[in-house]
């Protein structure tokens, strides 16, 4: 990669993950994805849509219980968080809808757990890819082969790093702000 001719140069930063027992990696720190890294990330998970799967059931109930898609939306979203962490309450009609598509609920449910998996894996895979040296080469298979330990670590440093530069962007001066942006 071609160095560029910063003013101030970005501050250099090593983040060890990992522990003794699953091994532990070093990553550079950039406080945000890079530009590779987010178009190997988009790539693979391109076919992917979460949205056009809950839209595609919210559609399904919205014509046949005759109520308005985005009503249907909510209560689609309502179900799947349901199932995966049992909050939420249902009235009688909801109860009954819910019964009616159980099928298309956990088949959605299923595609959304499934979905988020691979995201890690995908993401866990670019920086690896991307950021270790002479790991060129590394793709989904070989980060389906590491400790689920250290792939949920590595996955939550890339979080931390995709919202590292939002956060630096929304930096909140007060008490006030943070309410005025919360809407209160």
């Amino acid at each position: 990669m071609a160095k560029l001719p910063f003013k101030t140069e970005p501050k250099k930063e090593i983040r060890e993950i990992g522990n003794e027992t699953v091994g532990i990696l070093e990553f550079p720190v950039f406080n945000d994805l890079t530009v590779r890294e987010q178009a190997f990330i988009t790539d693979k998970l391109a076919n992917n849509s979460t949205f056009l799967e809950v839209a595609r059931i919210a559609n399904k109930v919205a014509r046949a219980a005759k109520i308005q898609p985005v009503a249907a939306h909510r209560f689609v979203t309502k179900c799947v968080t349901f199932a995966m962490l049992s909050q939420g309450e249902f009235d009688t009609k909801e109860e009954n809808l819910r019964i009616k598509f159980a099928r298309e609920i956990e088949e959605l449910t299923a595609f959304l757990l499934k979905t988020q998996w691979e995201r890690q894996l995908v993401t866990v895979t670019a920086l690896v890819r991307y950021r270790l040296e002479g790991m060129e080469e590394f793709d989904v298979e070989d980060a389906r082969d590491m400790s689920q330990q250290l792939l949920t670590e590595v996955y939550a440093f890339a979080l931390i790093e995709s919202g590292a530069a939002m956060a630096d962007e929304e930096v909140l001066e007060s008490e006030e702000d943070i309410a005025e942006n919360l809407g209160k």
